[in-house]
């Protein structure tokens, strides 16, 4: 149940660890780069999807719709290919498919609850969150920059082994997952 429900959030997205470690650069490049996404307060963007899956033979291709508001509303509208809607919002977790809604609270979903985190801490401009779950580092500058996130706890990275988000400015372009299984999405932002 954990593995399928990461994959539907994931578009087929983690508990938190007492401790974290930032690989700090310049002026921490990594706390530079979460500020400017937490700037924006809403935001609507096309997305392109490709999930590679050990499983199969070719990679899942699906797009929509991905809509941000401060301070914790997230949502993944897919059109195609089957529409499908994935809303984040406080601590519950939204599926509807089909004419049915399912809710799920994070409390009772830990690798939820690190989704969660994964996918609107940057977008909030929460670096505390952030360092709580991952060691972060950050390369380039803010024209042009990549923000690197493994899970710091035991049970995260039997799921996720990286997360990274690269992009310009406060504008997030791309996320890859790489699943500890080999699985990986990627998700292209249009702007």
């Amino acid at each position: 149940m954990k593995r399928l429900a990461f994959l539907l959030l994931c578009g087929g997205f983690f508990v938190a660890a007492p401790s974290a470690r930032c690989e700090e650069g310049p002026a921490d490049l990594a706390a530079q780069i979460v500020t400017h996404l937490g700037s924006v307060p809403e935001r609507t963007e096309h997305f392109h999807e490709t999930r590679e899956l050990g499983a199969l033979t070719h990679p899942l291709l699906s797009s929509g719709m991905l809509i941000f508001r401060h301070p914790d509303f997230l949502e993944k509208e897919t059109l195609l290919p089957q529409p499908e809607t994935l809303a984040i919002e406080g601590d519950t977790v939204s599926v509807q498919r089909g004419g049915h809604v399912r809710h799920i609270l994070l409390a009772q979903n830990p690798a939820l609850a690190l989704l969660a985190t994964t996918l609107r801490a940057p977008l909030a401009g929460n670096m505390a969150a952030l360092r709580q779950a991952y060691t972060v580092s950050a390369q380039g500058d803010m024209g042009g920059w990549t923000l690197t996130m493994t899970p710091l706890s035991e049970q995260a990275h039997k799921m996720v082994r990286q997360v990274v988000l690269a992009g310009r400015n406060n504008a997030v372009e791309c996320l890859k997952i790489l699943q500890a299984n080999g699985d990986r999405q990627t998700l292209m932002i249009d702007h």
